[in-house]
């Protein structure tokens, strides 16, 4: 797993690919796009890699220099160039349908914003070949290091103005604050009177990570850096962690009380609870005036919080919760299938240092039984 952190400079397309070559992603897969031809306005392009330094930071910056002559284009455009150089520099479907993805979540901000059809809203600055070739080198990378399970902090957009060929726009750009409002990305201004995340960075992010409020507990394995091209008051770097899967797993604990719902209603209602959490608990206590209340608790994924918390209103009565992160500790555990009688039956073995535990499936003695 590797895990962003663009809460402080925040993210761009170029960033993200230093990011990952830092990490030691295959940088001869970005330089495959130098062989890309016949794109219309498109007579030339030079990608570098170099090591430099940010406020004291050794990072990577890859620079994409661009003879283009048409940077607008219309969606379907893009989608056409795309597929032509997903060709040229042999990506995989997995590689080309994400940067898809990325794409025409691009094409659906810029729509929403301009009230026109996505296929056929004209990009001005995100219209240009290095938009291409931002998303589709983005998941190149990213299957050259075995990784396609993403987590990003929440995205610094910085503050301000910038100048766009509609002229002065407030930072964040309009583009921006559609996908965080139809993706539910966390955003966090800053002092930085610039613009500290674009477009194409916040749509990569959008098709491919899971966000987080907060840093969840894990054991690095390797860092890297990728440089962003301003100078600023902060370090302009992306920091990319990998860790380690089964060290990084996050898990939200939702509360809620209840004292007004029946029996019948608050056993529905588990049922389909259970359909997006990994445990749900029901306590009794006393609530306001003393009254009986049930006490309502589920442990969900990070990524199905939002699921669970609408499950949680339109299966009870409540009116708010209450979720938190929390630490989960668990052993190793495999299943494995042993002799018994003149079959096998499964046994759950779990293990953590030297401990070990066993425990014979109960269906298994019970189809044996003839009681299934």
């Amino acid at each position: 797993m590797i895990i962003f952190e663009p809460h402080l400079s925040g993210v761009s397309g170029d960033m993200l690919l230093g990011a990952l070559v830092d990490l030691g992603a295959d940088f001869s897969l970005l330089e495959r796009f130098v062989s890309v031809k016949n794109v219309k306005g498109l007579s030339g392009l030079e990608i570098k890699k170099e090591k430099l330094k940010k406020k004291g930071i050794s990072a990577t910056r890859i620079e994409i220099i661009l003879d283009e002559q048409a940077r607008g284009r219309h969606g379907h455009e893009m989608f056409e160039i795309l597929d032509h150089a997903s060709e040229a520099v042999s990506a995989s479907s997995w590689a080309q349908q994400k940067a898809k993805e990325a794409i025409l979540c691009l094409l659906e901000a810029e729509a929403n914003v301009h009230g026109e059809n996505a296929k056929e809203v004209h990009l001005h600055e995100t219209g240009s070949f290095d938009t291409i070739l931002d998303c589709l080198g983005y998941f190149m990378l990213l299957e050259s290091l075995g990784e396609k399970e993403i987590l990003s902090t929440s995205i610094c957009v910085g503050s301000g103005v910038v100048n766009t060929c509609h002229g002065l726009l407030p930072v964040p750009v309009p583009a921006v604050t559609a996908m965080a409002c139809s993706k539910g990305i966390p955003i966090v201004g800053s002092k930085v009177e610039e613009e500290l995340a674009t477009p194409t960075g916040v749509a990569l992010l959008a098709v491919s990570a899971v966000f987080c409020k907060a840093l969840p507990s894990i054991v690095p394995l390797k860092v890297g850096y990728g440089a962003g091209s301003k100078n600023l008051e902060v370090s302009n770097v992306l920091r990319a962690t990998v860790a380690s899967e089964e060290n990084v797993e996050e898990t939200i604990l939702i509360e809620t009380t209840l004292d007004d719902i029946t029996g019948e209603e608050i056993g529905y209602a588990i049922s389909k609870l259970q359909e997006t959490s990994k445990e749900v608990h029901l306590l009794q206590g006393l609530g306001k005036k003393n009254r009986p209340v049930f006490v309502l608790r589920l442990l969900v994924d990070l990524k199905e919080l939002d699921l669970a918390i609408k499950a949680l209103f339109e299966h009870t009565t409540t009116i708010g919760v209450r979720y938190w992160p929390v630490s989960r500790a668990k052993m190793e555990r495999a299943v494995e299938a042993i002799p018994y009688g003149d079959g096998f039956v499964r046994v759950k073995v779990s293990r953590h240092g030297d401990l070990q535990k066993e425990k014979i499936e109960f269906n298994d003695l019970m189809a044996d039984k003839g009681d299934q």
